[in-house]
């Protein structure tokens, strides 16, 4: 079931197929409304969906908005997990996740008391081209989406919500996951010593420094060659006078000589 609405798709959704897209929400809204007030607010309608009775929760907050995504796997510690070339994990499917996440704990929690019941919610669908301008980086669920800790982040032994545990189902198993390798997390050692190898074959970039001394090297040739032009110069000068004086002094006996 879809209509438009603002431009988004109303979906009508099963709050179970939904998953939680951080690893912790708080107990109470923005407006300091708690989560439990509004779980106690959520009224029920009977409906005939899917050839099937269901119920369909009516909230008293908006409708939560979704998007279709591939989840990035992490560890415990929030790390991405990557595989043997360092490549990030993603689950294998896309599945869908809320931008509002206490507002899917509500709904679940209204879910689950239905179960085994068909339980319903309408949605607005993000597109995944509009999901990219939102905050996909907050999405930082450590489990796939299908549990969240509740409380703040300084509390210890935070309550912890999974909607099969709290109607006696199995865990799903953690996924292997599937790499892709448009993203990359790291390089693998060998492109790193290949990549640092190349660099050192490569001939060195001049920096500034190098620049101002291949600038500073004419002048200091010039400088040199100079120097070296006035020791000669002055040195024949010295040479050209000594011979004079010699020269002098010669001609000087020879008419002493002739006189006598």
């Amino acid at each position: 079931m879809t209509e438009q609405a603002s431009g988004l798709n109303v979906l009508t959704l099963s709050p179970l197929e939904i998953h939680f897209s951080q690893t912790r929400i708080r107990y109470e809204f923005q407006d300091g409304r708690s989560l439990q007030t509004a779980l106690e607010g959520v009224e029920e309608k009977d409906i005939h969906f899917d050839g099937e009775e269901a119920v369909l929760l009516l909230p008293p907050f908006p409708r939560i908005e979704v998007t279709r995504w591939r989840c990035k796997l992490r560890d415990e510690d929030g790390a991405a997990k990557v595989d043997e070339n360092g490549l990030e994990l993603y689950s294998q499917e896309e599945r869908w996740f809320s931008f509002d996440n206490r507002r899917l704990w509500c709904l679940q929690r209204a879910a689950a008391r239905r179960w085994p019941k068909k339980v319903y919610c309408e949605v607005f669908e993000i597109s995944p081209t509009l999901a990219k301008t939102r905050e996909l980086r907050k999405f930082d669920t450590r489990t796939c989406g299908r549990s969240v800790l509740i409380g703040r982040r300084e509390e210890e032994n935070l309550e912890k919500w999974c909607w099969r545990t709290e109607v006696g189902l199995a865990v799903d198993s953690p996924e292997a996951g599937v790499a892709l390798p448009a993203l990359r997390h790291r390089r693998p050692d060998t492109e790193r010593r290949g990549s640092e190898s190349r660099k050192r074959n490569q001939p060195r970039r001049p920096s500034k420094d190098d620049n101002e001394e291949s600038e500073r090297q004419p002048v200091n040739e010039i400088l040199q060659g100079f120097l070296v032009f006035m020791i000669i110069y002055l040195s024949l000068r010295v040479c050209v006078i000594l011979f004079r004086r010699l020269a002098g002094n010669v001609k000087h006996r020879d008419w002493n000589g002739s006189d006598s």
